[in-house]
């Protein structure tokens, strides 16, 4: 009998019981009350009752790591977690938590607290099907889904049957939109308190104007941003509304922007430092990695230049090459071909020397050189490969298939980075266009939060990321090439605020990860982070790949 009551309570423990939703009392005095008179989507400054993530594209190893990191960083009061896993992934995360509790008891009320979401549709970006407001009565938590994303599949209604049973989630009116399109998706929606933010992502006509009164409610609420410059335009790839633990509500919250400018300026502050940082990996790993988007652009980048230098060609006479064509150009400077690697001089770290190692054990196979995909830019990519097959059929790279290449690219500094940033000019310029956008968009929304909370000054903080992409010479005014450009680093913007720890993507470059730190630490806040490279090589990340449901104090409640 003993043995079967210890089953039974091992199974309530581990996926029957879900109690973390009822610590979570909306009417607690401590708790913040909800914006008035604007949207009623809640900014990350507001506590957490609830999250959602799936092992779809990272596995057990992800949603077991942010499942673990929030409860550490939330631990008081632990949200409830419903989980869009597979039975292996579900007994790992519950051996995890038994691993990373201080004690036995806490581990119980951890796990008590996972809800299992009985689903088809593990679907990886659980920010972008759906979005969460408040109910301005309870406080609590309204999910409405994105009409017409469609590759969810029956994710949103086995996320609701869950959390409606453990919660009392209410669904709310379906987010229109007729057609579909990126620029709908939750990411692409954010909050700085009753303000409503969304991205001008491939919206045309007045598109953006209707979707932001489906979904802002009141349109003087609503701010457009420059998310049309990404590739997947969302407004969480640049921007985060970040709690400020100094200020009380409802001035609690700190801004903050991802700059290229100030991820140009690091790589110039750290010349020898290394761009690209894999050292937690395997060294096939870590070479397999520079092969996959977004590091692979920067690779045939680096390779093109070294090229032109070894041919004697000039790099800061790129504009020659732009105006002419990729193929002209190229055919024009092959003399005699010369291999790309020549030029290189590696890197004496330790990372260099055990990927070296590596490299002298194993077989002179190489590794594989997949085609690059295609997608909606499709000229993008095509000139992609156009140049790869030139370089390639004259010599001037012996083989892109070439292990050694792969690591001349993975032992690039700094300084090697920055150059090429600054050697090319549409390079360059493209971030600093990219930069002009945010820093524009940076005034526009100080001063909206200024006439809509006079009583705030928030701090804001600008967090290093850098871009490649296309430039339009064709205007007026040269600017980027809507939805063209690709985050070369894990954006820095695009984590989740739990409590006062800011959980984001692993930012690959030891320089943006101090300087991260540093800043982040100044806003009163710490950090935390996560290797999410399965989802940086798709266009998304940490924020993009989980999805917090948070609360508020209705206006006049208390209990």
């Amino acid at each position: 009998m003993t043995i079967f009551l210890q089953i039974l309570l091992s199974f309530f423990l581990t996926e029957a019981s879900a109690n973390s939703c009822s610590q979570h009392n909306p009417m607690a005095a401590d708790v913040p009350l909800c914006p008035a008179g604007g949207s009623k989507l809640l900014s990350e400054n507001f506590p957490i009752m609830a999250a959602t993530v799936s092992d779809d594209m990272g596995g057990p190893r992800y949603v077991k790591e942010y499942v673990t990191k929030v409860l550490k960083a939330q631990s008081q009061k632990p949200p409830q977690f419903f989980l869009a896993v597979t039975d292996e992934t579900w007994d790992e995360v519950v051996r995890e938590i038994k691993k990373q509790a201080p004690n036995q008891a806490t581990a119980q009320q951890w796990i008590s607290g996972l809800s299992r979401v009985k689903t088809n549709s593990r679907w990886n970006w659980q920010q972008d099907y759906f979005e969460s407001f408040f109910d301005a009565k309870t406080g609590k938590p309204v999910l409405r889904e994105v009409q017409g994303y469609g590759r969810h599949g029956n994710a949103f209604a086995d996320l609701i049957k869950q959390s409606s049973k453990d919660c009392s989630f209410q669904e709310g009116q379906k987010l229109t939109n007729n057609p579909y399109k990126s620029g709908h998706s939750g990411g692409n929606i954010e909050a700085v308190n009753g303000l409503c933010l969304i991205g001008s992502d491939h919206f045309e006509g007045d598109e953006w104007d209707r979707y932001a009164k489906v979904t802002c409610e009141n349109p003087a609420m609503a701010v457009l941003t420059p998310s049309d410059f990404l590739s997947v335009g969302h407004t969480d790839e640049f921007f985060k509304t970040l709690k400020d633990p100094t200020q009380k509500a409802p001035c609690d919250f700190s801004l903050a922007f991802a700059s290229p400018k100030k991820g140009l300026d690091l790589l110039k502050k750290n010349p020898q430092g290394r761009a690209f940082d894999f050292s937690h990996l395997t060294p096939d790993e870590a070479l397999a990695r520079m092969s996959q988007t977004p590091y692979t652009y920067i690779c045939q980048e680096f390779s093109y230049s070294k090229a032109l230098k070894n041919n004697g060609g000039n790099p800061e006479k790129s504009r020659e090459k732009r105006s002419r064509g990729v193929s002209q150009f190229l055919f024009e400077i092959i003399l005699p071909p010369v291999s790309a690697g020549a030029t290189v001089q590696p890197l004496k770290d330790a990372e260099s020397r055990r990927m070296q190692e590596y490299l002298e054990r194993i077989s002179e196979g190489g590794i594989d050189d997949p085609a690059l995909e295609r997608s909606r830019r499709e000229e993008k990519y095509a000139r992609l490969n156009r140049r790869r097959a030139l370089m390639r059929q004259s010599g001037m790279i012996k083989s892109s298939s070439s292990i050694q290449d792969a690591m001349d690219c993975y032992n690039m500094t700094n300084k090697d980075l920055a150059d090429l940033i600054e050697e090319d000019f549409e390079f360059k310029e493209f971030n600093a266009s990219i930069e002009e956008a945010t820093q524009k968009f940076k005034k526009e929304l100080l001063a909206k939060v200024k006439k809509s909370y006079p009583q705030c000054s928030p701090k804001t903080v600008e967090l290093p990321d850098l871009f490649i992409g296309e430039m339009d010479y064709d205007s007026n005014t040269p600017k980027y090439v809507n939805g063209s450009a690709d985050s070369i680093f894990p954006n820095p913007t695009n984590g989740d605020i739990v409590e006062d720890t800011f959980i984001l993507p692993e930012p690959v470059n030891p320089a943006f990860k101090a300087d991260i730190d540093s800043s982040i630490k100044g806003l009163g806040l710490k950090t935390d982070y996560i290797d999410t490279h399965f989802a940086h090589s798709m266009n998304g990340n940490l924020h993009c790949s989980s999805h917090t449901m948070r609360y508020c104090r209705p206006q006049g409640g208390t209990k």
